[in-house]
């Protein structure tokens, strides 16, 4: 007779399968976040994916639909990563001894230490972009991805005005409209024409402040 497991076992074991399957997905995850990176999104394979992982391509369609799919679960996890970064940087920031210069260097200086030294990662949307400009649900999607970036950066923009740092009459939908062109724009120039961004900073601070 064969033995029928308790409640308590099924919960045991399904837990532990669901950790199982947490840990590829992570995994997984994160090694595509760095093949996009590395070879760009057109050029990235599911088996460079895989590579490296301890995982087969079986395990990769287990968890992704396709390379697609697999891309919105990376641009989750860079979001994941990113936190509730307005709060966090601004909490406890005093403007009467805090600068907007050093605001936007910890906000900085937050991105760059959450974004598991992945930079430049906009080069990756608009590869993804070159690829599924023909296909409407990519489109909606990169839609989504910058409706949530914006809302991010309107909502620092706010807590910036809120402080006294900047003038409190600017439109932050606006502001944070121009603030993210700017910064991915510099990204892209720089590294398309192989040249210094320091001057990133600056502009950005000319921008918030004029």
């Amino acid at each position: 007779m064969s033995r029928q497991n308790s409640p308590a076992v099924d919960r045991i074991e399904k837990t532990k399968w669901q950790e199982r399957r947490e840990v590829s997905l992570e995994a997984l995850v994160r090694s595509a976040m760095r093949q996009f990176q590395e070879r760009g999104y057109a050029a990235t394979r599911v088996e460079d994916i895989v590579e490296g992982t301890g995982y087969t391509s079986g395990a990769f369609y287990f968890h992704f639909k396709n390379k697609a799919d697999c891309f919105s679960q990376v641009v989750a996890l860079r979001e994941r990563l990113r936190g509730d970064w307005p709060d966090q940087i601004l909490e406890g920031l005093d403007p009467a001894t805090t600068s907007l210069e050093l605001v936007v260097r910890q906000a900085l200086a937050h991105f760059a230490a959450t974004e598991a030294g992945i930079s430049a990662w906009v080069l990756v949307m608009v590869d993804f972009h070159q690829q599924n400009r023909n296909d409407p649900a990519a489109q909606a999607q990169l839609a989504e991805i910058y409706r949530r970036w914006h809302a991010e950066l309107a909502r620092f923009i706010s807590g910036l005005q809120k402080g006294g740092w900047i003038d409190p009459d600017r439109d932050p939908a606006l502001l944070a409209k121009q603030v993210f062109a700017y910064s991915e724009g510099m990204i892209v120039h720089s590294n398309l024409y192989q040249l210094d961004a320091t001057g990133h900073l600056d502009g950005l601070l000319r921008l918030l402040a004029d």
